[in-house]
């Protein structure tokens, strides 16, 4: 669960490097999300005239689509940032049969060392660690840290972003 969540704190975030269980975690909480809103909206009588199914009559398939496409999309792109390539690289989900090439890259291990995306992800446990300095979110980012991104000016006294 711990890679999910990862993949939805850094919902727009396509810098950085997502590793190989990160990846697939995330698309296996993904795709059980999906297959509970099917089987919801089935029970829900929403499938029951299969013939006439049209895109009004799936809410919660819909809502959790809607949720997932930007971050599915980053986690692709920030992985293959790990394995060393760029993220343009996920235009070939639109050549035919480009999709098995970004799965097996998807299948590819990481690229040891530091790369121009940053350094190598290592130690990444599937649970959350306690202390924040073991955080994917970087320091900058996070809401009332206290701490002044890189080039930005302090923040004035008493406010909290």
């Amino acid at each position: 669960m711990g890679s999910y969540f990862d993949g939805m704190l850094r919902y727009f975030e396509f810098s950085g490097r997502s590793t190989r269980m990160q990846y697939w975690m995330f698309y296996l909480v993904q795709l059980v999300l999906f297959a509970v809103a099917i089987l919801a909206d089935y029970s829900w009588g929403n499938l029951a005239r299969v013939s006439n199914v049209d895109a009004t009559s799936l809410p919660l398939t819909l809502f959790v689509a809607f949720v997932h496409i930007i971050p599915g999309i980053t986690v692709q792109v920030r992985r293959l940032h790990d394995i060393g390539r760029s993220g343009a690289w996920y235009l070939l989900h639109f050549v035919p049969f480009g999709g098995l090439v970004l799965l097996y890259w998807a299948c590819c291990a990481s690229e040891a060392g530091s790369n121009y995306e940053g350094p190598e992800v290592t130690g990444y446990r599937s649970r959350p660690a306690r202390a924040p300095k073991a955080s994917t979110i970087p320091q900058g980012v996070r809401m009332g840290s206290g701490r002044v991104p890189t080039g930005g000016r302090p923040p004035s006294e008493g406010r909290f972003i």
